[in-house]
């Protein structure tokens, strides 16, 4: 089934629906600046519906979804995957897409998803989510980090490609979904802390479907706006990607786990082989410093350059002790923020 854009935008023929599905929780400033950029999506506004699943907010986000005309749902489980299993239940479109309060999407993001469609094999595309030219310079930073291959252990979607290709995940901040494909593998498994989309997206291609990366399809994606922030997130995120792996090893490769290891294998260095450790040291500072003259030369700021190192260091290392967590005490509970 393909989605053709024939006509003029005005006239009611023109398109599918399209139910574009946030979860929130306590994020009513970003949110804002979300909803405003679908407001000016180029694309019928009789066309979409935006449901907001609110994650029992205490500041202003219901109110500020429902100022924008979102439709509003309750999560009371608060975390990500039940929100959008919530709205995808309340969701009256034939094309399903996710996306993320901490994102601004691109006028044409829903037009340019379309066409792709035309591939009844195609279940979910999704491309690049970039880093706002107004974002804070840690977050500048983080988004430079994200965008080296070495350290993206394999994930493109943090990073700007110029071609499509097929890939084995698309993250759930920009997911657009064809929802007779979507209704075959839902609900999302609430039960991961995080990778959810990961697991989610496994089962489709394991229903014979592709997922496609897709550049002119993309987000501008605020990054953790601190270290705290940063060092929450990627030990969350390795706790996820370690709990489908265990349950699927296609969803965990070696760079998530030479990572994962990365701390307990320093510290039996350190122990064991002082002199091996040192070398280990020197090659880390040697990377580091590398970074920081790479990004000197692409960002031309001292400032954001000077927070890379910090960036690689809280990823490896907080990556590292999520997965340690999670191999030595699995992790029962996923209630939270985000």
């Amino acid at each position: 089934m393909s989605f053709p854009l024939v006509g003029n935008p005005s006239d009611p023929l023109f398109g599918p629906l399209i139910s574009i599905i946030i979860p929130v929780r306590n994020e009513a400033a970003l949110l804002k600046n979300c909803l405003r950029s679908i407001h000016d999506l180029d694309y019928p506004r009789d066309k979409i519906e935006v449901i907001i699943a609110d994650g029992m907010s205490t500041d202003d986000s219901a109110e500020t979804a429902r100022q924008y005309g979102a439709k509003v749902v309750t999560n009371e489980k608060m975390t990500v995957s039940p929100g959008r299993n919530i709205a995808f239940n309340h969701s009256s479109g034939e094309i399903i897409a996710f996306t993320d309060a901490d994102c601004v999407v691109d006028a044409n993001w829903i037009k340019n998803s379309l066409k792709y469609f035309d591939d009844a094999n195609v279940a979910c595309v999704g491309g690049p989510n970039l880093t706002p030219s107004n974002e804070r310079d840690f977050g500048k930073a983080v988004g430079f980090v994200f965008n080296q291959s070495i350290f993206a252990a394999g994930s493109i979607h943090a990073r700007k490609l110029n071609e499509i290709r097929a890939v084995r995940s698309i993250p759930g901040c920009n997911a657009v979904y064809r929802k007779d494909a979507l209704s075959k593998v839902m609900p999302i498994d609430e039960s991961l802390l995080t990778c959810d989309d990961t697991e989610l997206n496994q089962r489709l291609i394991d229903n014979g479907y592709k997922l496609l990366y897709t550049p002119d399809v993309f987000v501008w994606h605020y990054r953790r706006p601190n270290p705290r922030r940063l060092w929450k997130q990627m030990y969350r995120y390795a706790i996820g990607r370690l709990q489908v792996g265990k349950r699927d090893k296609r969803m965990i490769n070696i760079m998530h786990i030479m990572i994962g290891l990365g701390l307990p294998i320093s510290l039996l260095l350190l122990i064991f082989s002082p002199a091996l450790f040192l070398l280990l040291v020197l090659a880390y500072l040697s990377i580091l410093f590398y970074s920081f003259i790479v990004s000197l030369a692409e960002m031309s700021s001292i400032r954001i350059s000077l927070y890379v190192p910090i960036a690689i260091t809280i990823i490896l290392c907080a990556w590292s002790a999520g997965f340690v967590r999670e191999l030595v005490y699995p992790y029962k509970k996923t209630g939270g923020t985000r």
